[in-house]
């Protein structure tokens, strides 16, 4: 696990410059560039993709994925996917839609009993180089990385924060 985590702080040193005074600027750059649209364009194929990108909270490309339905069909679960700015990273995430991601609903793989698109949902992420995240790995605590808002003695942050930006791990946000 060091040697990925320090693959990691590598590529935020070259995103941010230094992890104590972070610089988030190159964010901007990516929103302008649109790196992950390929892997977007590619999933709208057989999801529809709504975009929850939001600048001011995070260096991510966040989006919630669903089969397309039939009318009168009831809603069902859907995937969070957030794609990081920083590097190849990802997080997904597959519950029931306008609630907020349990730890166990991380996936980083296909699993039983999981819908028809998760197959061609990772083969795309995976072509694309994705490289996705367990909960274990996005909640590590990051002691070199001081975020934008932290007080001088706050606790570390998780290394979602490092890679995907907000204040704290996505199991507090509802999708």
């Amino acid at each position: 696990m060091d040697e990925w985590v320090d693959g990691v702080l590598a590529r935020a040193r070259q995103a941010y410059g230094d992890l104590q005074h972070p610089d988030d600027g190159f964010f901007a750059l990516a929103l302008a560039e649109q790196p992950w649209r390929p892997v977007v364009d590619r999933l709208r194929e057989f999801l529809t993709v709504e975009e929850w990108t939001d600048r001011e909270d995070g260096v991510s490309f966040s989006y919630v994925l669903a089969r397309p339905r039939r009318r009168r069909e009831p809603a069902g679960p859907v995937w969070a996917l957030w794609l990081s700015a920083v590097g190849p990273y990802g997080l997904l995430g597959y519950g029931a839609a306008g609630s907020e991601l349990a730890r166990e609903e991380v996936r980083i793989a296909p699993f039983p009993d999981g819908p028809p698109e998760q197959y061609r949902l990772f083969d795309v992420l995976l072509a694309a180089g994705v490289e996705l995240l367990s909960a274990e790995q996005v909640e590590l605590s990051v002691p070199e990385f001081r975020p934008f808002r932290a007080e001088p003695d706050a606790v570390p942050p998780p290394m979602f924060v490092l890679l995907f930006g907000d204040e704290d791990a996505p199991w507090r946000h509802a999708w």
